[in-house]
């Protein structure tokens, strides 16, 4: 039984020390993977200033 206990508690400092060490790139996968994400520019309303406005046909 004392073995077991011995086993769980070097797998478990081996992880810590794992996540201890690589603690910023999960940190930035975890946020880039459920962070809010940020809003993308109005693809149309930027397409739109690049045009020159419409003329209008006349009823003659």
């Amino acid at each position: 039984m004392l073995e077991f206990l011995l086993a769980i508690f070097a797998i478990a400092v081996w992880i810590s020390i794992g996540v201890y060490y690589f603690r910023e790139s999960i940190f930035q996968w975890l946020d880039n993977r459920f962070g809010k994400d940020t809003p993308l520019a109005d693809l149309e309303a930027a397409s739109k200033q690049n045009e020159p406005p419409a003329q209008e046909k006349s009823k003659d």
